[in-house]
């Protein structure tokens, strides 16, 4: 059963969390009736029941009306119009507002076509006003079909308010029946083809996050947690919020392996686009609990310029390393020798980024952070520097840590630890573990270098933006 009519009972729809398109959408239909209880269509009545993975209710409480006020609440902030009607709630108006007004009512296809040729002036406030209203369900529809951030970015536009289609509505589900239709089906008949599409995934839509890559989480063992997982994760419209975030909000409601579905813009020249597929990503409880024990995840920078070509998404680099169990030993490295800017002619200062690595790393490697080897590690470094009181050469040798590291030299590094212990009369008792093993005891190394760093960083985070 994934939906189904019932007879005879308080509700005739009922819809199972069987695939993950079932779960978004029992998701956005709970938002939905919610915001229905919200607004006060009927106070004492219940709209849904939800018992485990199944939710029941009546499917003519869904109209195209309600639907489109939802959406408007929902996406307020892409809706224009709520703009122009926000902006005109003032009695007096300065030269600036009216002219940002009419740049307003001048943009957009749906509101260019309303207001053709209409300009503001603080006699015409209220006869806009009455015009928006009038026209708000097209507005909306509009709006919500056509803007990149919404329906069209997980659906086919033409398919929005459609009943049950020959082919899903979700993007890279659907196909071009004129021209592909007997090519993907058995035996080149069409009637061999097996799809599936309801109604109820225009709701999809509401479940992802709202956010520059756009995730759900579907852990769907009940439709409780599915609701609860996926709330926390699109209250936040900031596009910096990334899975690796949402997992840190939601870990306490999952506590299995999960399937996360994510809809992702790709960079094409100066711009992104959406992918016009959607992307799964299957996430062990091992995985979600490293999530969970990330202290500060808004240490890790968004991206590194490597070049003026070329920037390293270190963000999605690091939620994918985590969900792929792979070290993050290249990317440490890489913000150990950060290049010259070419503005500035300053060296970067990555201290609290590559700190906010290390500990990651720590958890991949499968410690518990930071342990007392590395504590050790920095405290040694924070006494060389006092020792040697000179910066140039505390950075010269944290250059030749950094060059033997790098090309993997760990001999030659483990003798110019030695050299500068011996140069700054400091013991380095976390060195015996180096000695002993240094792959599996690299972050201690890590952890060493980065602390000969200046701190000046310390306060401000680093460079978390860069």
């Amino acid at each position: 059963m994934k939906k189904e009519n019932l007879e005879n009972q308080k509700f005739n729809t009922s819809m199972e969390t069987s695939d993950w398109r079932y779960s978004a959408a029992i998701v956005g239909l709970v938002k939905y009736f919610d915001y229905l209880v919200e607004r006060g269509y009927d106070e004492e009545y219940n709209f849904y029941k939800i018992d485990d993975d199944v939710i029941e209710y009546n499917s003519e409480e869904i109209t195209e009306e309600r639907y489109l006020m939802f959406v408007e609440s929902y996406f307020e902030s892409e809706m224009q119009h709520r703009d122009i009607e926000k902006m005109l709630q003032s009695d007096e108006f300065t030269e600036e507002q009216i002219k940002l007004i009419n740049i307003k009512l001048d943009t957009g296809a749906a509101i260019k076509k309303v207001f053709f040729g209409t300009k503001f002036s603080k006699e015409n406030k209220d006869g806009i006003l009455r015009e928006i209203n009038e026209k708000r369900q097209y507005l909306i529809k509009e709006t919500y079909k056509n803007r990149d951030e919404l329906y069209k970015k997980f659906s086919n536009r033409k398919c929005l308010f459609t009943k049950k289609n020959k082919i899903c509505r979700l993007l890279n589900y659907d196909i071009d029946l004129g021209r592909k239709s007997k090519s993907i089906s058995f035996n080149w008949d069409f009637k061999n083809y097996r799809f599936e599409d309801e109604s109820e995934f225009d709701f999809i839509p509401f479940a992802f996050s709202k956010s520059f890559d756009s995730f759900f989480i579907n852990n769907n063992y009940s439709i409780k947690q599915l609701v609860n997982t996926n709330k926390l994760i699109c209250i936040d419209e900031n596009p910096r919020a990334t899975l690796l975030e949402n997992l840190k909000k939601s870990g306490n409601y999952i506590n299995f392996d999960v399937e996360v579905i994510s809809k992702q813009k790709i960079e094409k020249g100066k711009k992104f686009e959406n992918k016009e597929y959607y992307e799964t990503i299957f996430i062990r409880k091992r995985v979600i609990k490293i999530f969970e024990a990330i202290d500060d995840y808004k240490g890790i920078p968004k991206k590194y310029r490597v070049n003026e070509n070329y920037n390293i998404n270190v963000e999605k680099e690091v939620t994918d390393c985590i969900i792929n169990n792979i070290k993050l030993d290249y990317l440490i490295e890489l913000l150990l020798k950060p290049k010259q800017d070419t503005k500035t002619y300053k060296y970067p200062n990555y201290w609290y980024n590559i700190k906010t690595l290390i500990d990651i790393n720590v958890l991949i490697y499968g410690g518990d952070k930071m342990n007392e080897k590395m504590k050790s590690a920095c405290e040694s470094a924070r006494r060389v520097k006092v020792k040697i009181n000179d910066e140039k050469k505390v950075n010269s040798y944290k250059q030749k840590l950094i060059s033997a590291i790098t090309f993997k030299d760990y001999g030659r590094f483990c003798e110019i630890l030695l050299q500068l212990s011996s140069y700054s009369g400091v013991i380095f008792y976390f060195a015996y573990d180096l000695f002993s093993d240094f792959e599996e005891n690299k972050n201690i190394a890590y952890t060493f270098i980065n602390a000969l760093n200046n701190e000046s960083n310390k306060d401000n985070g680093g460079n978390k933006d860069e």
